[in-house]
């Protein structure tokens, strides 16, 4: 279980007495984590750890400046986000959230244009695309759930103007080998953008998969995105970032729809430094991850060997049965995703949440044996 204990919230609080006045919130706040809070939200892929004691006080520190725009603050994490990157601050693009990034590419590059991707996927850029008059190409994903890539190649035509990828990929939690993934890049980027959505990254074993970043350093026609909502939990607070050659930067900085909050950008630039949090945060999750893995082999239900802060089950029910079901147990599962609809995706909640939902997995399948 994760250690937010008193005594290294306290350390993290020494430097500033401003900080240390707002050290019982912190404090109430890592507390909280520890307790079941009915319905158990297990639908989003939220980290329910986060954020971590540095971002919280961060942003506790943030709110005097909250009248004032967040120029300076938007700078400073460009800065920090390009030097652990490697690279320069003219390759960084920041967003609030992915979500944002994945709007201006789909309006940047897919109007009238084919988007091309594997289904099911994460369907923001979908949604967007698809209202500037995009051609979008469904991929099947392959028998083992996992993306096709000789299928996507073969969808590309002279009028693509996105490949994307989420990797690993959500729902199915499934990746593509690190380096099967970048002769792809390579060989697609010679007639249309590559879209690499690494958002559940961190949750990866390296050994099963790897950043596409190497390839922005390398000038590839290739955009790699980024996201504070997941292993930083900071979903609320809506921060995201963009790697790639500084012409498409610029080209990305251009339509940018909002500006992302000062708070969050706080928030993101303290997270991005607080290692041990995200070391721990980590482990833990995926801990728990394996442990409803075993679960679902114990009970004989299909599981994909995930490596997102999910999974993704077939539960032997319909969505709508095992989600109603779930209900039941004061527990909400992941939304449909098409055409899998016997398929469940279920987020890793905190070790107690875990916990709660494995009991109700084995009732659920108790009952129908």
């Amino acid at each position: 279980m994760i250690n937010l204990n008193r005594r290294r919230t306290l350390a993290l609080a020494v430097g500033g007495t401003a900080l240390a006045t707002q050290l019982p919130a912190v404090l109430r706040a890592a507390e909280r984590q520890a307790a079941l809070r009915y319905p158990l939200r297990l639908s989003a892929n939220e980290n329910p750890w986060g954020p971590g004691p540095a971002a919280r006080l961060a942003l506790a520190a943030a709110i005097d400046d909250s009248c004032r725009y967040p120029m300076e603050s938007s700078a400073r994490l460009l800065a920090a986000i390009a030097a652990k990157e490697n690279l320069s601050a003219d390759n960084v693009a920041i967003g609030s959230g992915s979500a944002e990034l994945l709007n201006v590419l789909a309006t940047g590059w897919c109007a009238r244009k084919r988007l091309v991707s594997a289904w099911p996927t994460f369907n923001q850029i979908h949604t967007m695309a698809a209202s500037v008059g995009a051609d979008i190409v469904h991929v099947p994903v392959d028998a083992a759930l996992r993306h096709d890539l000789p299928a996507l190649d073969a969808a590309v035509n002279g009028n693509t103007g996105i490949v994307y990828v989420c990797n690993p990929n959500n729902p199915t939690g499934t990746v593509v080998p690190a380096a099967a993934l970048r002769d792809f890049c390579k060989s697609i980027g010679e007639r249309a953008l590559v879209v690499i959505d690494e958002a559940y990254l961190d949750f990866a074993d390296p050994a099963a998969t790897g950043s596409m970043v190497e390839l922005v350093r390398s000038g590839a026609n290739v955009v790699v995105l980024r996201t504070f909502s997941k292993l930083h939990g900071l979903a609320g607070l809506r921060v995201g970032y963009a790697l790639a050659r500084p012409d498409l930067i610029k080209k990305i900085r251009g339509p940018h729809l909002a500006i992302p909050n000062g708070a969050g950008l706080a928030a993101a630039l303290a997270s991005l430094g607080d290692q041990p949090f995200m070391q721990t945060t980590r482990e833990t999750l995926l801990a728990d991850r394996a442990r409803i893995t075993s679960a679902c082999q114990a009970l004989a239900i299909e599981c994909t060997p995930s490596q997102g802060n999910f999974l993704f089950m077939k539960t032997g029910l319909s969505l709508e049965e095992f989600r109603n079901r779930m209900r039941a147990e004061r527990i909400e599962v992941g939304r449909p995703f098409e055409p899998l609809l016997d398929w469940c995706r279920v987020t890793v909640g905190t070790t107690a949440e875990t916990t709660a939902f494995i009991t109700a997995l084995q009732k659920i399948k108790e009952t129908r044996a």
